[in-house]
């Protein structure tokens, strides 16, 4: 018999989009059929839709509104009830809440809960969220799943959750997807030939640190000459950050490329990655510059530490620090042998602890226990 499976998330983009999209294309249609509760507008709307059962419109948003969120949690409820819905799978705090409420209110079927990223005290009804959060955790959801080590000490401490109701999961990804050819020449892309190039792919937003990116380009070129600098993604400080560059008078060496889908064959260009986030659940691109052999300087915030081992596959340095940063981009500019053993280290790390295949054995795992009512313990 197949279960049937409710994912509900809100508008997701980055990590979590992709750790969706390994979830639908790789569970085992034989034993889980896979529905989704997703915003109309949602990437995930298009991407996910070849291999869901059904697709459910639900407009989960970013803010908090009481009468919208109240009329979700009706819509979640009646598609649990109508469809006969086995499991529940929540990714995300809003859509956790949501999910959970809406489970306890149409007869309290089975919940797993995916925690992506993390969320820092100063954010707005922090200590709210974290309570109800905590409370639906003991009394909704069977089990949690959170995607990095940094991310299940974080929920144990704001969230009094026991360890033994969380599981870390690490995102996983195909290795073998990034074994390929560079995209385009440099030219095409509007970089100059000769030049070295420091890159990042990420949604453009306070909590990438892309404007650390920035700062740190005059330091590397005072030190080393001029480098090319990519930026590939899209998101709401785009303007900012271009802005930023303009006013510093790198428009010629920094260049944004905004959103890209080869993603596998622009890493190829990259002679250092840099990861200059300063919030981080568990960094997917991280996994896919190893992936690449390239490279990779981060900073040491989230789960980025529980990728990038200091030395061995990759350099860390502290987050909001551009000098730091650059000094990590001079060293793997300069030591062009050291840069390799990290980069074959790193891609090593990839394929032995977060392939796709561990990650979706592992969720199944959980799946068959919460179903069978025998998951009690987590990982350590």
């Amino acid at each position: 018999m197949a279960y049937k499976v409710l994912h509900v998330v809100r508008p997701a983009q980055g990590g979590i989009k992709r750790h969706l999209e390994v979830l639908f294309s790789g569970l085992s249609r034989e034993r889980y059929l896979l529905y989704l509760a997703a915003p109309p507008d949602s990437e995930l709307f298009t991407s996910l839709r070849p291999f869901a059962q059904k697709v459910f419109p639900v407009s989960i948003g970013e803010g908090w509104h009481p009468s919208r969120d109240w009329n979700i949690i009706l819509h979640l409820r009646r598609i649990i009830r109508d469809e006969k819905i086995d499991l529940v799978h929540t990714h995300g705090v809003r859509a956790g809440i949501l999910g959970q409420m809406a489970a306890l209110a149409a007869g309290n079927p089975p919940v797993v809960a995916t925690i992506h990223n993390s969320q820092k005290p100063r954010e707005r009804f922090f200590i709210f969220f974290r309570l109800v959060q905590g409370f639906l955790n003991r009394i909704a959801a069977n089990h949690i799943i959170t995607v990095s080590k940094a991310l299940k000490d974080e929920v144990r401490s704001y969230q009094w959750t026991p360890a033994h109701k969380i599981t870390v999961i690490y995102n996983g990804i195909n290795p073998d997807d990034y074994k390929c050819q560079p995209l385009l020449p440099f030219s095409a892309l509007g970089l100059t030939g000769g030049l070295p190039v420091v890159g990042t792919v990420a949604r453009l937003e306070p909590k990438k640190g892309i404007r650390y990116l920035i700062e740190a380009v005059p330091w590397i070129e005072r030190q080393y000459g001029p480098v090319n600098c990519v930026i590939i993604g899209d998101g709401p400080e785009r303007n900012a950050l271009e802005e930023l560059v303009r006013r510093m008078k790198l428009t010629e060496r920094i260049k944004f490329l905004g959103f890209q889908k080869d993603i596998p064959r622009l890493i190829q260009l990259f002679d250092v990655v840099a990861v200059p986030s300063i919030q981080e659940g568990l960094s997917i691109f991280c996994l896919e510059a190893l992936a690449s052999a390239r490279p990779v300087v981060a900073s040491a915030v989230g789960g980025i530490p529980e990728i990038i081992k200091d030395g061995r596959t990759g350099i860390l340095v502290p987050p909001a620090d551009p000098e730091a940063l650059a000094h990590g981009v001079l060293t793997l500019l300069r030591d062009r042998e050291l840069a390799q053993k990290l980069a074959t280290e790193g891609r090593q790390l990839v394929s032995r602890e977060f392939s796709q295949y561990q990650m979706l054995r592992k969720t199944e795992e959980i799946y068959k226990k919460v179903l069978s009512g025998t998951c009690g313990g987590g990982d350590a």
